[in-house]
């Protein structure tokens, strides 16, 4: 499909995703005449946003390239500019809103796992699957996985990987049982118990989450 250019936006749109508020990316449907395409753009905030917008986009754009051909997140279609990016549209709603999200709850967690997993594999680590709109269900039970603004890539089995990989992959983890509880596709393993006490362990020792570790 063809990218548009940051002139063809506002004519070519067809419909908003989401407005956002000043601090982030707005999301539109924009037709440039090959079919609607999903638009990340920081274009229309203040400077300040902007400068770091084009940070996200450029991390964004890498981590998509990053994923090549991974079953279950959307493809790139390239870097309009520095400030906005573009998806294929992808045939999926919010998961956590759908009112059967847990019919065949258990399926729907090992499709998500898996993604999960093919995306650690690959040196992939989305960090913000914590985030309810992030995880989409498609027809079929098709799930994807979406924003991979805040993702880290690690080269496999490299030493950054080695080193770290299992770090950034806890987060992950983590998300991976929240999904399980929302779906209500089982009770926890004794591993997975004993890894969401490990978990909640190292969160209380964040300064951002003191809150929670006095409401523990």
């Amino acid at each position: 499909m063809r990218l548009p250019t940051r002139g063809e936006l506002e004519p070519a749109r067809i419909g908003w995703i989401k407005q956002a508020g000043p601090t982030k990316a707005d999301l539109s449907l924009v037709d440039v005449g090959d079919g609607p395409l999903v638009v990340k753009d920081f274009g229309g905030k203040a400077a300040w946003v902007r400068w770091i917008g084009r940070i996200q986009i450029a991390r964004e754009c890498r981590a998509y390239r990053w994923a090549g051909a991974i079953a279950g997140l959307p493809k790139l279609i390239g870097r309009i500019d520095a400030h906005a990016l573009a998806l294929e549209k992808i045939d999926a709603e919010e998961l956590v809103f759908m009112k059967d999200r847990k019919v065949d709850g258990a399926l729907k967690h090992a499709r998500l796992t898996e993604i999960v997993r093919n995306m650690h594999r690959a040196g992939l680590y989305h960090l913000d699957l914590r985030g309810i709109d992030n995880v989409m269900l498609g027809p079929g039970g098709r799930i994807f996985v979406i924003d991979l603004g805040g993702a880290i890539c690690l080269k496999p089995a490299g030493w950054l990987q080695r080193r770290f990989g299992d770090w950034f992959a806890m987060a992950d983890r983590a998300a991976l049982l929240k999904w399980k509880i929302i779906l209500d596709a089982g009770d926890f393993t004794e591993e997975e118990r004993a890894f969401e006490r490990r978990h909640r362990f190292w969160r209380s020792l964040w300064i951002f989450n003191r809150k929670q570790r006095r409401s523990d």
